[in-house]
């Protein structure tokens, strides 16, 4: 048996997660910065959503360093 070392995140995706308007379900997204329209895996209905804002994305990302930050605080 192989023994690897821990592995730092590379990269990191902020999730937002919406209710689905007819079944109550939660439809978790990465970071949809452009309004579209999803389909609930539960119910299959489609749904318009309000996207999120791409400069505080990005900010989060510069701040957490792409997640490196989130795992070493002394990065």
């Amino acid at each position: 048996m192989e023994f690897y070392e821990p592995v730092r995140p590379d990269k990191m995706a902020l999730l937002f997660a919406y209710t689905c308007p007819h079944c109550q379900n939660e439809v978790v997204l990465v970071s949809p910065t452009q309004a579209q329209t999803v389909t609930c895996g539960a119910c299959r209905a489609t749904f318009p959503i309000y996207p999120v804002d791409e400069r505080v994305v990005q900010y989060v990302h510069i701040m957490l360093a792409d997640g490196k930050a989130a795992v070493d605080p002394s990065y």
